[in-house]
């Protein structure tokens, strides 16, 4: 499903790839309390930890993006490290945008990235506002993959049962000369 404002992509990984990623976060990478940038603890309730290559998730996302992502004068400028993510029951994301103008961090942020690792949980509902105010709750069917402008508005509801897993990015992009056309 595509419209203007994000993209959803079922089954962008594997069942497989999806356990491979997963075993491979929780084997290797320490999880600590996810923080939010006005420092407000009450707006998060999760627990994050950062992978800098997939390999092969990456090429497979920067595909994507290539194919989605075409504008004249604009270049996609990658990807920054993975933000692997643990929504225990309780965990939640309140409302909010990733991309904050007086952030310079996230000034440059032009769309984030979520990767669904797993299903067995209930709760856990990434819900996005369109520009309309419309609210589009996202199905959270193992491998999918959600693509948004990181201007909207959106949140994860609490975890009512079972553990939420996901790997989120953000893309920036840069204006460039508009007879060039670099994505990636």
């Amino acid at each position: 499903m595509i419209n203007n404002e994000f993209i959803i992509i079922e089954d962008f990984l594997s069942k497989e790839e999806c356990n491979f990623i997963l075993n491979k976060c929780k084997e290797e990478l320490t999880l600590s309390t996810a923080r939010v940038a006005n420092g407000n603890e009450n707006e998060r309730k999760s627990s994050v930890a950062w992978i800098n290559d997939l390999g092969f998730v990456n090429e497979k996302l920067k595909n994507v993006l290539k194919i989605n992502y075409q504008f004249a004068g604009i270049e996609v400028t990658g990807l920054g490290p993975f933000q692997f993510t643990e929504y225990k029951v309780g965990g939640y994301f309140a409302w909010h945008k990733d991309r904050d103008s007086s952030t310079y961090t996230y000034r440059n942020r032009f769309a984030s990235t979520v990767i669904q690792l797993n299903d067995d949980y209930s709760g856990g509902i990434l819900e996005i506002k369109d520009t309309k105010g419309d609210l589009i709750p996202m199905n959270h069917r193992m491998g999918n993959l959600y693509i948004f402008n990181s201007n909207l508005y959106h949140r994860v509801t609490p975890v009512e049962d079972g553990i939420r897993y996901t790997l989120v990015n953000w893309v920036s992009t840069v204006k460039n000369d508009e007879t060039k056309q670099n994505i990636i």
